[in-house]
């Protein structure tokens, strides 16, 4: 009787631990799985919409950048780029929207300070590698693409 409950012992703590190294080995591959890195300063090139209106926001003035930081926070300006229009005296800088931001898989919260309230956007990380990034934000009428470049 003792020789079988030490074998029955010795069978589930054997179980229990292959068990446990095979949910490691899924949290391994998981981790391991490369994650999408939206933090930086991104440029907007171009934005299309569903009735395949394009605008190409390349050779303007001033650049749109989406400056997307690790700590949480993300803000959204125009710079000048244009020296003709520098030396005009305007600042060099004018802030549009800041607020906070979260990623959960391809799912990009922006949650905007607006003076004494506040508004959710979401949008859908079509493509994000190196030097592009691709959002995608839809509504009741239409969906709008809008790619930026890595700066």
């Amino acid at each position: 009787m003792k020789q079988s409950t030490i074998n029955l012992l010795l069978f589930f703590t054997l179980l229990l631990f292959v068990s446990c190294s095979t949910n490691t080995k899924k949290v391994e591959t998981k981790a391991g799985q490369k994650k999408m890195s939206v933090i930086g300063r991104w440029v907007l090139i171009k934005s299309e919409d569903s009735g395949f209106r394009k605008t190409d926001h390349q050779n303007q003035p001033s650049d749109v950048v989406l400056n997307i930081q690790k700590n949480g926070f993300f803000i959204v300006y125009d710079t000048l780029v244009d020296s003709k229009w520098r030396k005009k005296g305007l600042p060099l800088i004018q802030e549009r929207t800041s607020g906070q931001w979260k990623l959960e898989d391809s799912l990009l919260t922006m949650i905007h300070d607006d003076k004494d309230t506040s508004f959710t956007e979401d949008f859908k990380i079509v493509r994000c590698d190196g030097d592009e990034l691709v959002t995608e934000r839809s509504n009741k009428k239409t969906t709008v693409y809008r790619t930026y470049g890595k700066k």
